[in-house]
């Protein structure tokens, strides 16, 4: 067994810079894309990275420097066997809708003096209709985002985690999206239903809003809630709309109690200019200009 340790501790030194640089390499690549035919194939050239990163990770000290190093969307919540990472990102088109990658990284677990963990793929499904509060998902049907908050709460002691999503829907419309995951005998399910609105529990929440302006949904952990910027069409006459829907100045908020996301209306938000300042980095991945990400 000593022998075996020291082996994969010389591994990791190898695999370390192996990462980094191919991390590098391949968002660089997808990002330097000129037209939609190599943007796809950078795209899968970072999917396939990733794949042969975590099926050549022995260890979780062999993950980290995937899991460190990665520039998009990048998240963390619990400890010990509840821990969960997620790593995600997205390519634009050149009609302006998006293609997503994501991995969806748990059961990590100590066996001796080595940490195990297991992973799996959420295949972007461009059919799936990412508006729909109704549906739940599994791995292989996923409408895409990029994730860039991950909340853990518990039902009976189970862990849930919900999600803060930014999706890039096309040139009229942005959203931001909260979803719920469990994760049950190593298989993934998005869309549960612990959202509790005045229509009823859904399982998924939706802001739509337009294209050029910014929205907040923001996680306030020591207040238990995720605050969200209400949302209105410019003129009454653009009710429905959402290309011309935004921000108000009012806030609503979704409270963790009873084992249940509540929806609550016209929140208190003080301190408004750094709760912002926390949730600017995702308003918009994209650059004003060409309005382009990975």
């Amino acid at each position: 067994m000593k022998k075996k340790i020291q082996k994969l501790a010389f591994f990791t030194v190898l695999l370390c810079p192996f990462f980094t640089f191919g991390q590098i390499e391949q968002f660089s690549s997808l990002s330097t894309a000129k037209n939609d035919t190599d943007r796809a194939t950078a795209h899968q050239a970072l999917n396939d990275f990733v794949v042969q990163s975590l099926n050549d990770a022995l260890t979780t000290d062999d993950l980290e420097p995937l899991i460190s190093n990665w520039p998009a969307g990048n998240i963390t919540a619990g400890s010990g066997i509840e821990k969960v990472v997620i790593l995600s990102w997205n390519s634009e088109r050149f009609d302006r809708t998006q293609d997503y990658g994501c991995f969806v990284i748990f059961g990590f677990e100590k066996v001796g003096d080595i940490s195990t963990f297991k992973w799996t793929e959420l295949t972007h499904n461009r059919k799936e209709d990412p508006t729909n509060v109704e549906r739940s998902y599994r791995a292989d049907d996923w409408p895409g985002a990029i994730y860039y908050k991950l909340i853990l709460t518990h039902v009976m002691k189970s862990p849930v985690y919900t999600l803060l999503g930014w999706e890039g829907a096309d040139g009229q419309v942005t959203r931001k999206i909260i979803e719920t995951m469990i994760i049950t005998n190593d298989r993934i399910r998005l869309g549960v239903p612990y959202l509790k609105t005045e229509e009823g529990l859904k399982k998924r929440h939706v802001l739509e809003y337009g294209d050029a302006l910014q929205a907040t949904l923001n996680y306030e952990a020591d207040q238990g809630r995720i605050v969200l910027d209400r949302l209105a069409p410019s003129d009454p006459s653009l009710l429905g709309a959402t290309a011309f829907y935004g921000p108000t100045m009012e806030y609503d908020a979704f409270v963790w109690e009873e084992e249940k996301w509540v929806f609550t209306k016209d929140v208190n938000v003080s301190n408004k200019n750094e709760s912002n300042k926390r949730n600017k980095i995702y308003n918009d991945p994209r650059p004003n200009t060409s309005k382009r990400s990975n």
